[in-house]
């Protein structure tokens, strides 16, 4: 049986809307941001989507949604890392930063920022119409191979997205 690779890809919860005087890069998650990003790592663990490394942009938003996902499945601090090249990151810079992974990494999840991170989905999953994760959304992709520099379309061979649903939010029932 062939070996595997599985990328998740994350785009970070709701930010706060810009304060004065607060820089992108520390923008925090907002209430509905935080619930959103809860919602969703228990979603990843319902669906068993465990990453075995978790590498995240070093904004204060990416680095909040992914301390929820890391709680949620009890991921030891290690297996969690702070990529710099990962700050709005475009989608063949997040490519490339994937593409570097370890061969002992079998499943990958990388938190980042749009438009880069739908990008790379539709990139690797290109579909009609063109798709923009939602704050907190992901799509987790399988490949067929063994050798992260080999991802790509060919090696596709299923996919997953989630997306936070208004329920959550106390809107609906």
């Amino acid at each position: 049986m062939a070996e595997m690779r599985r990328l998740t890809l994350m785009r970070h919860g709701e930010a706060r809307w810009k304060d004065p005087g607060t820089e992108d890069f520390a923008r925090v998650l907002s209430r509905r941001g935080t619930a959103a990003a809860q919602s969703m790592a228990a979603r990843l663990r319902e669906l068993a989507l465990l990453p075995d490394r978790l590498i995240t942009s070093p904004a204060r938003r990416t680095e909040q949604t992914a301390e929820i996902v890391a709680q949620e499945f009890a991921l030891p601090a290690r297996h969690v890392l702070r990529e710099e090249g990962l700050y709005l990151a475009s989608a063949a810079e997040l490519l490339n930063i994937v593409q570097h992974t370890g061969p002992r990494i079998a499943h990958l999840m990388v938190i980042a920022h749009n438009p880069g991170v739908s990008e790379l989905a539709q990139l690797l999953v290109p579909e009609a119409e063109p798709t923009q994760l939602a704050a907190a959304g992901l799509c987790s992709i399988a490949f067929e191979t063994s050798d992260w520099r080999t991802i790509g379309t060919a090696t596709v061979c299923g996919v997953c997205r989630e997306t936070p649903t208004l329920r959550l939010f106390g809107l609906f029932g």
